[in-house]
């Protein structure tokens, strides 16, 4: 652990930089030469948006006007971030993470919330372990109240150099949104919002959630390769605006705005029970 609280983990060419002060992201996760992820900028301060990639727990993307209904709890979240009118993203990416275990290539790292305006209790944690190119990372969370809980998760992870990015995933359904990113329909994915073949990231601008992800996205750049997989999520949400020089693919583990729908969409956790998914970033040369 540095001093300033983080916590830099090595193996062979692959090295990771957390920071579990600071909503338990990833700061750094670079392979030879290459940054796997975007890499956070010395400059940088709190904001977990500026970062490599945070965890996304109880629930992933907005969830509309922060209301829901989950066996029989009327639930009402709060705004937690000042640009978007409505909740985002969970929790773990603006508290501070607890480092369980730390070892040269693997560490553990827990978050508790709720009990509050989320009704249930919960322990989130995040495992990493590094591999000879790259990383797999497991992000689970445990029930701790007294009744069943809903649950979706998520990565949030940025990727460099869009300019000359190319990706290649079958997305086969997508979900249209409005005028404030929310999710209104989902539909048979537009030729025009394919990835299948391979194509620029920059081809088409994207904040959309798709479904029926078969859990593998190739990325490709002049010089090297990282590949996404998750067989734990069949949701990847798209974020590739114009302009920028970063673009997000985030696997997770149910569809956007699932919470505000039908409770089945997303995972119940019974009191005590505990679910999880698995992401591994892989990177190669060309």
């Amino acid at each position: 652990m540095s001093v300033e609280g983080l916590l830099v983990l090595e193996h062979q060419e692959t090295r990771l930089t957390l920071d579990p002060r600071r909503g338990g992201v990833i700061r750094e996760l670079k392979w030879r030469d290459w940054d796997i992820l975007r890499p956070t900028p010395a400059a940088a301060g709190d904001d977990p948006f500026d970062t490599a990639c945070f965890a996304m727990v109880p629930f992933v993307n907005r969830v509309a006007d922060g209301r829901f209904t989950f066996d029989g709890h009327a639930v009402q979240l709060a705004r937690n971030w000042s640009e978007d009118p409505h909740p985002i993203h969970g929790h773990g990416w603006r508290a501070p993470w607890e480092v369980l275990a730390a070892a040269r290539s693997n560490a553990t790292l827990k978050f508790e919330g709720g009990a509050n305006e989320w009704p249930w209790r919960y322990s989130a944690e995040q495992s990493f372990e590094l591999t000879a190119n790259g990383l797999s990372l497991e992000l689970s969370i445990r029930n701790l109240g007294r009744s069943p809980m809903p649950a979706m998760l998520g990565l949030h992870p940025y990727f460099p150099d869009a300019k000359h990015a190319r990706m290649e995933a079958q997305l086969p359904r997508v979900w249209l949104t409005d005028s404030a990113t929310l999710p209104v329909e989902e539909t048979k994915t537009p030729a025009a919002w394919s990835f299948e073949p391979a194509r620029a990231i920059q081809a088409v601008q994207l904040d959309h959630g798709f479904s029926g992800w078969n859990g593998v996205a190739h990325l490709r750049w002049p010089e090297h390769t990282v590949t996404v997989t998750s067989p734990d999520c069949q949701f990847l949400h798209v974020y590739a605006p114009a302009g920028r020089d970063f673009f997000c693919i985030e696997p997770q583990s149910a569809a956007p705005g699932a919470l505000g729908r039908q409770p089945r969409e997303v995972a119940s956790v019974a009191p005590g029970e505990r679910v999880g998914v698995r992401v591994q970033f892989s990177s190669g040369a060309i």
